[in-house]
């Protein structure tokens, strides 16, 4: 049974992350103390975004994920590569961040050549901890659908095309801009580090056929990230360039 309210796919923008030294009131010995600790702290947000399809509008609902872990160890350690990656890398790991990721390596390095840095620092000479604070977060955007707004918009400029012109789609485009998906149960949604790895997204239904795609199955996302059948989206893009919803343009 099709759903007449409202859809949604959602896409992930990316992960950002900054490596600093935060401001911090720490009392300072002297003289310089022999064993100078270094404490790592690292964070992660996720943050989810709405983007509305009709009105093109885009609202950040709310930090949906925070996660933090702090790590106190001898400076010495960043001087040794093997040492530092394997304590750095147990505290990434506890992140829904990809370890074969290139992001992995970046954020590792970043924390140690700065923590080495701000050890040469006047302004840290005769202090017993440095903190070094690494933040990442990652932004995932929503885009919302109201079924029966779109639907009856895209019946109207159908029907204004079909009276002027109709054109299909570039075979070729059609062939590299069209994505095939599984599409998945959002209660499975559970691994967030899994799903990154693969091009899953969330049942929905298909609104050229009005039918639901089902879990488990194959369907075809357009560049604009709205999804439908195989079947009923090839068709559709041999009669037109456009995607059903939002009027998104193919090359013709």
């Amino acid at each position: 049974m099709a759903s007449y309210s409202s859809s949604f796919s959602h896409q992930r923008d990316g992960l950002y992350h900054d490596v600093y030294q935060p401001r911090t009131r720490s009392k300072r010995l002297y003289p310089i103390p022999q064993c100078v600790q270094i404490e790592v702290t690292i964070s992660f947000n996720l943050i989810t975004r709405h983007h509305h399809c009709l009105t093109d509008g885009l609202v950040t609902v709310s930090d949906t994920h925070f996660c933090q872990e702090s790590r106190r160890f001898d400076l010495q350690v960043l001087r040794n590569q093997d040492q530092a990656y394997q304590i750095l890398g147990a505290m990434l790991r506890r992140f829904p961040i990809d370890p074969t990721s290139l992001t992995f390596d970046v954020v590792i390095g970043k924390i140690i050549r700065h923590g080495l840095r701000i050890s040469k620092w006047g302004s840290n000479m005769g202090r017993q901890v440095l903190p070094v604070r690494a933040k990442l977060w990652e932004i995932v955007t929503r885009h919302l659908v109201d079924d029966r707004a779109l639907l009856r918009r895209a019946s109207a400029e159908s029907a204004l095309l079909t009276n002027n012109t109709m054109v299909p789609a570039n075979e070729t485009s059609v062939k590299k801009m069209l994505k095939r998906v599984r599409v998945e149960d959002r209660d499975q949604r559970q691994d967030v580090q899994q799903s990154t790895k693969k091009r899953r997204v969330e049942a929905e239904s298909c609104t050229i056929c009005l039918e639901e795609i089902k879990v488990g199955s194959s369907a075809s996302k357009m560049p604009c990230s709205h999804m439908f059948h195989s079947g009923c989206i090839e068709k559709w893009l041999k009669q037109s360039h456009y995607c059903p919803l939002c009027r998104f343009e193919l090359p013709k």
